[in-house]
């Protein structure tokens, strides 16, 4: 049996149930080859994929944690709230996702309606089957842009109309990180604030730990050991949990992917502690 000493984990994992190109078998295959012992599916805003990913997990032999990346804002800026061991079956919880696919939407085709606005002659019925079944993001614009010969890479689409800032953007969604967090609370789950350096204002970290949050991740990719420390260091000051991954979208990310970092398994074994305190 394997010390759980030595365990590997990755708890920032999306499919093509979102917005990555990597189908739920390629990502435990990827994580076997890896010797992952556990990881966190975290779709954006949906759980549609976890269904699939508990059979598979089974077959490989790796634990798997129910997670969710839920996008919410403060200030019009969004920011990421990662929800593990969350309850998929909280009837409230799934109407809530429901909406939020349906703001997804909403938010989608206005984006899209911008880029007309600049010229870019938008193909709605393209545009929507390049979602197909999954959520609709931003990325997926991307990949439409590219198609286009608008832009040469998503690098090049996110810098020029899709981030923050940009002439395409809009920030449009439901809920408050409070909210977000809250909502992961009541589907049973821990929420934690995913990727903290992109947070613009880190006085914010203060202000979501007294909001309720359970942990931030402080593992990421190209993460020096310094920032490390650092968001280690908050997770301490404030109590919080420690979480981490490579936060892999399949090739739409080519400087990460399943298992690139990992966390040990002893912050799995504190997250099911809390867990098991709350509840």
């Amino acid at each position: 049996m394997e010390d759980n000493s030595t365990k590997k984990c990755d708890f920032h994992i999306h499919s093509t149930f979102s917005d990555s190109d990597a189908t739920i078998e390629a990502i435990f295959k990827a994580a076997k080859e890896k010797h992952l012992s556990c990881i966190s599916i975290t779709d954006h805003d949906t759980i549609d994929g976890l269904t699939q990913a508990r059979e598979v997990s089974a077959h490989y032999g790796i634990e798997l944690v129910d997670g969710i990346e839920i996008s919410a804002q403060k200030n019009d800026v969004e920011v990421h709230v990662l929800g593990y061991f969350i309850d998929t079956q909280n009837p409230a919880f799934q109407e809530t996702l429901a909406q939020m696919r349906k703001l997804r939407r909403e938010r989608y085709f206005a984006m899209a309606n911008r880029l007309h606005a600049l010229g870019i002659k938008i193909d709605s019925a393209k545009i929507l089957s390049n979602v197909s079944d999954s959520i609709p993001t931003r990325l997926h614009l991307g990949l439409y842009l590219m198609e286009k010969g608008v832009v040469k890479s998503l690098r090049e689409a996110f810098r020029k109309y899709l981030s923050p800032g940009k002439p395409a953007y809009i920030a449009r969604f439901k809920h408050s990180v409070k909210e977000a967090i809250e909502l992961i609370h009541s589907a049973s789950g821990l929420a934690f604030i995913a990727h903290p350096q992109l947070v613009p204002d880190q006085e914010w970290l203060k202000e979501f730990a007294a909001c309720g949050v359970d942990g931030i991740e402080v593992i990421y990719p190209k993460f020096s050991e310094t920032k490390i420390s650092l968001y280690t260091s908050i997770a301490d000051k404030f109590g919080l949990l420690k979480c981490g991954g490579s936060d892999a979208h399949g090739s739409y990310k080519e400087y990460t992917g399943v298992g690139s970092v990992t966390m040990p398994y002893e912050w799995v074994e504190e997250m099911k502690a809390r867990k098991a305190q709350r509840t």
